[in-house]
């Protein structure tokens, strides 16, 4: 594909009171963005919509700020990426069974430590320095991994009636937890575990298929939902209900990052990419 059609920018104004929203085509089933300074990176599972397949054709992303592609396989031959976070210089991500880090300056893999009996890894949220949380939707456990000795260990195992962990985000002593059924026979719940007791509080009643969490700039939980037929949609948790964002309907809105200003939501099924002002 030519650059020129994977930087394509539609605007889109739903009504007169609609969000302001930037489209970015061309990627390969995209599945989560994180934003640092001077970069959007964007992981992308590949030629199929495949998140368990170890095909070697998934690949990361660099954008600009604007939404233009840097180099549209930044860092490639991986399997399925998808959820990243960043600790200086180093993007971490996982892929399938592993989790990886890559120098972002030269590109070069630095960290690998796989996770036995992994199915869906799938988000990254960052504790410390030294400590990740990672959630893997098929199995129903929470990993707590330590990067500078490599090792990792259960954190919280799940039970089913909250669906597997995706989304994660971490504020102070709690973590937020997007649920998501892999089977797609029921769905999950958003609930938040306080990271010292292990206590759980289901922050909603609904029970969908969650899959990205982010704060906004109030502190505002925002959730993504698969919806039915993909047929997906944000929420907004204030005030003890969930209301939808002014959007079209999203086919396949997966981990999300919110930078202060703009909400950039991979659109997992339609090979696109949002970028939401709010």
């Amino acid at each position: 594909m030519k650059k020129s059609i994977l930087a394509l920018a539609l605007f889109a104004f739903c009504s007169a009171n609609a969000l302001e929203v930037q489209e970015f085509k061309g990627f390969a089933h995209p599945e989560s963005v994180y934003v640092d300074e001077s970069a959007v990176y964007v992981s992308n599972v590949g030629k199929e919509l495949a998140p368990l397949n170890k095909d070697n054709d998934g690949f990361i992303s660099k954008l600009d700020k604007d939404g233009k592609v840097v180099e549209l396989e930044f860092i490639k031959n991986l399997n399925a990426p998808k959820g990243m976070s960043k600790i200086a210089d180093v993007l971490y991500v996982v892929d399938i069974d592993i989790l990886y880090g890559f120098d972002v300056k030269s590109k070069k893999e630095i960290f690998k430590l796989p996770i036995k009996n992994a199915v869906f890894l799938n988000d990254i949220a960052v504790l410390d320095n030294d400590t990740l949380l990672v959630s893997d939707t098929g199995t129903g456990y929470i990993h707590k991994v330590f990067l500078k000795d490599k090792k990792y260990e259960n954190f919280i195992h799940l039970d089913s009636k909250y669906g597997g962990p995706n989304g994660l985000l971490v504020e102070k002593n709690t973590l937020f937890v997007a649920g998501y059924d892999p089977s797609d026979k029921t769905g999950g719940k958003i609930i938040s575990i306080d990271l010292n007791t292990k206590k759980i509080k289901e922050l909603s009643n609904k029970i969908e298929q969650f899959d990205g969490i982010v704060f906004d700039k109030d502190k505002n939980l925002l959730v993504s939902s698969w919806g039915k037929n993909l047929q997906g949609y944000i929420y907004i948790l204030k005030d003890n209900k969930e209301i939808k964002l002014d959007l079209n309907p999203i086919k396949g809105p997966a981990d999300m990052f919110f930078d202060g200003e703009y909400l950039w939501v991979p659109k997992m099924a339609e090979n696109a990419l949002i970028k939401v002002k709010l």
